[in-house]
């Protein structure tokens, strides 16, 4: 995991240097590499074993700058690669693999969406709002990051669970959900943040949350239940 963190360091790095990183969100595993900093080395959280990054591009984009982002991953050892079916392109190294996502707003599109400032497409996905709406920056090892607060995440892999057809990454949402959304109960001020963020909810959203929310964590189910 290390060696793998080293190089999305030099990414995280570059991108900054390039004035891009400030647009993105991290998105998706990766986050809990930084949340054990942020929850104090937890050991509740686990070590990662994905390679897959996934950064976020709020929608509709507020992005002043023009940035050649695939000549940029090009240049630390990325190969991109071209789905014919999806018309996604994704950024392969042999030791990570870097995708853009965007909120899909309204009814979404199939096609993806392009981010035309930086040279590069993004995957429209439901329900990540929820990570561009409330996000926070951390300062790590030189890197000032947007990462999405740990109760939006929660919420965010509840929802995103139920769209997933592969079982064993709506297992990994379903988990991950789980272990941040127990340590955000441990304390008082992000119970408070976690209803807050809840409430703001449309209720369809609430209802999914707190019918996934009963398979995987009591706790959890009894906390948002008695607040809808």
């Amino acid at each position: 995991m290390e060696e793998n963190y080293k190089l999305l360091s030099t990414v995280l790095k570059e991108l900054q240097k390039a004035g891009v990183l400030k647009h993105l969100i991290l998105a998706g595993s990766w986050c809990q590499y930084f949340y054990r900093i942020v929850f104090n080395a937890s050991p509740e959280i686990p070590l990662l074993r994905t390679t897959d990054i996934d950064l976020l591009i709020p929608n509709p984009p507020k992005i002043r700058v023009h940035v050649d982002v695939p000549y940029i991953l090009a240049s630390l050892g990325f190969d991109a690669h071209f789905d014919y079916k999806t018309g996604l392109i994704k950024y392969v190294h042999p030791d990570l693999e870097i995708q853009f996502l965007t909120p899909a707003l309204g009814r979404g599109k199939d096609a993806p969406y392009s981010i035309k400032q930086l040279g590069i497409n993004a995957e429209g996905l439901r329900y990540l709002t929820l990570l561009q709406n409330y996000c926070f920056e951390i300062k790590h090892e030189g890197i000032t990051l947007w990462l999405p607060e740990p109760e939006a995440f929660v919420l965010q892999k509840i929802l995103a669970s139920q769209e997933r057809s592969d079982s064993i990454k709506k297992e990994k949402d379903l988990g991950s959900a789980q272990t941040i959304g127990e340590l955000c109960l441990q304390s008082r001020q992000r119970c408070a943040r976690l209803k807050d963020i809840f409430n703001s909810l449309p209720q369809t959203w609430q209802k999914k949350i707190i019918k996934t929310a009963q398979k995987i964590s009591p706790e959890l189910y009894q906390f948002l239940n008695q607040r809808i």
